[in-house]
């Protein structure tokens, strides 16, 4: 009893997880006056903004499905305004998260949750000597990072440099690496993890120590590290530290949208048909996926998860397509009849009816009740016709042989030489 009770106050006693919820919806963006479509071409970044910090994926943005719902992007966009930053006018953007989210699931591209591991970060400058860089210092490469973090949605916090900072923590430990040191200087600040970076010109070599300060130094967790160069370092290294954290965290949702219609195509008479068919629903801008239900002799049965109203698919449909809507159908799902239950009389026997004595049935002899199946409901599906010219192969002409082209330069040479012989 008393081990348990110590094992409880020591559970009792840990830190609790520091995870911090983000702003994945929000963005602003500055407005390029001098751009032609300067507010389209704003929304678009905007939401290609929000797109890479939910999904935790530097290319969802240029995902087919992705692309084709950035044009639409009206759609998932709930509130607008303008402001500014630094004197220039900025756009203001919050999006759908409902909307985002069916989007990347219709894409198949994950989703980074909200709650994110927030990480202290140690940053250390070498110029005419090794400084450590607070929250208030004026530094170029902090803003970089505070600014990609932000794109990223990586929630970061930054020591305030206070004197319990500057007595906890020496710039020789964080630059030899010296754990004990900067876990203990750590403890102080509610986060998940600690990175420790160090900055010598372009050259950035940072270690990422993902666990709870209170344990940096004391288990045996081998801490990650990289390397990286030039003018774009510091977005490398909050990319690499994103991507780390999106790769343990996001998680890729059904595919299954919310938005589908079941679409059956007719007379389609030739695989070449099909297939173009097929080719063109993929690239419709209010399609996300589609999935073949059924093929039966001449007719092919889609389920077609919609980017945008099933009205506007219709339309986009029979203006990009040969086809001709016809009157849609509803389809009952098929009924299963289950065969009544026969309690057989006796293992290898025969009753006759005229022979076999009536037998009074008690109150407990009750038939079985079956559990009542609930029915399926009927599903309504578009019919179009399609329109389309049969495939025609091509006539190949048949190339003449050597000897009759001879022949025929010989044939038209007879007249000419006999002219000149007469």
């Amino acid at each position: 009893m008393r081990r348990l009770a110590l094992l409880v106050l020591g559970l009792v006693s840990l830190p609790a997880m520091a995870l911090t919820n983000i702003e994945l919806y929000r963005t602003e963006v500055l407005l390029d006056s001098s751009a032609e479509n300067a507010d389209a071409q704003a929304r678009i970044e905007g939401m290609k903004e929000v797109i890479v910090r939910a999904s935790g994926d530097t290319s969802a943005a240029s995902n087919q499905v992705v692309t084709k719902a950035l044009k639409q992007n009206s759609q998932y966009l709930t509130q607008i305004s303008y402001g500014q930053i630094d004197g220039e006018q900025t756009i203001k953007m919050a999006f759908s998260e409902p909307h985002i989210r069916s989007l990347l699931s219709q894409a198949q591209l994950p989703v980074w949750p909200s709650d994110r591991a927030n990480v202290l970060v140690w940053l250390v400058e070498e110029q005419a000597e090794r400084n450590i860089i607070w929250e208030h210092s004026d530094s170029e490469l902090l803003a970089t990072m505070k600014s990609e973090a932000e794109k990223r949605g990586l929630p970061i916090t930054v020591p305030v440099g206070d004197f319990d900072d500057v007595t906890g923590v020496n710039v020789s430990d964080l630059w030899g690496g010296f754990v004990r040191p900067v876990g203990q200087a750590s403890q102080r600040y509610p986060v998940d993890a600690v990175l420790v970076v160090k900055a010598q010109g372009n050259t950035l070599r940072w270690t990422l120590y993902d666990q709870n300060p209170s344990s940096i130094g004391v288990t045996r967790q081998a801490p990650v590290s990289g390397t990286n160069t030039g003018g774009d370092a510091a977005s490398k290294l909050i990319n690499q530290i994103s991507d780390y954290y999106a790769k343990h965290n996001a998680v890729v949702a059904s595919s299954e949208s919310s938005e589908a219609v079941k679409v059956r195509f007719t007379e389609l008479t030739d695989a070449v048909g099909f297939f173009k068919l097929e080719n063109n629903l993929k690239k419709l801008s209010s399609v996300a996926s589609i999935d073949i239900v059924k093929i039966q002799s001449n007719e092919v049965t889609f389920n077609v998860h919609l980017l945008s109203s099933q009205a506007e698919f219709e339309q986009e449909v029979q203006r990009k397509n040969p086809v001709t809507q016809m009157a849609s159908i509803v389809e009952q799902p098929e009924v299963v009849e289950v065969a009544p239950i026969v309690t057989p009389q006796g293992e290898g026997s025969v009753q006759d009816p005229a022979t076999t004595p009536a037998v009074e049935e008690t109150p407990a002899e009750v038939a079985p009740t079956l559990p009542a199946i609930k029915p399926e409901p009927a599903e309504t599906i578009l019919v179009f016709k399609w329109q389309g010219k049969p495939y025609v192969a091509p006539v190949v002409e048949e190339q003449p042989s050597s000897e009759d082209e001879v022949s025929a330069v010989e044939d038209t040479a007879e007249p000419e030489t006999s002219a000149a012989a007469s």
